[in-house]
């Protein structure tokens, strides 16, 4: 019994008992058919146009991603050669603070200035050994005759 209920329900729509009513759904059918067409015709359109905004903005995040990755490169290799030239410029300086250490000292140069100074014939005065000589002699009559 079940079998028999079970073929009534599918029966072919074009095996129907009332043939009327069947011309008038007819018409309502393709009508909807139809406009089931058109609908479906019309998101096709919108989904190819979103599909083609995002190829284009894949495009341009792809385009972007190359110039970020040029760009960081660009910068990486200056930050390289910052880097190099900060440190042959703290070499450079160790280099020179060793040859600081081995230089007088302003105080140094002003004690050899006066050592200079006290040895230069020109500038300073020296006695010869006659002329010393006959200082002690005149300094001993003078005391000579004070006393």
């Amino acid at each position: 019994m079940a079998l028999e209920d079970f073929q009534k329900q599918i029966q072919s729509p074009f095996q129907t008992k009332q043939p009327v009513q069947d011309k008038a759904l007819m018409p309502e059918l393709v009508k909807r058919m139809n406009e089931n067409a058109r609908r479906l015709h019309l998101l096709e359109q919108k989904i190819e146009r979103v599909e083609s905004g995002m190829r284009g903005l894949d495009e341009t995040v792809l385009t972007q991603l190359a110039d970020l990755k040029l760009g960081l490169e660009k910068i990486s290799n200056k930050l390289a050669d910052i880097s190099d030239r900060l440190a042959t410029t703290e070499n450079e300086t160790a280099r020179l603070n060793m040859r600081l250490d081995k230089a007088a000292t302003k105080s140094e140069v002003k004690q050899l200035e006066t050592f200079i100074d006290l040895i230069n014939p020109i500038t300073s005065k020296f006695v010869t050994k006659d002329e010393l000589d006959r200082a002690l002699e005149d300094e001993a009559a003078k005391m000579k005759k004070r006393v």
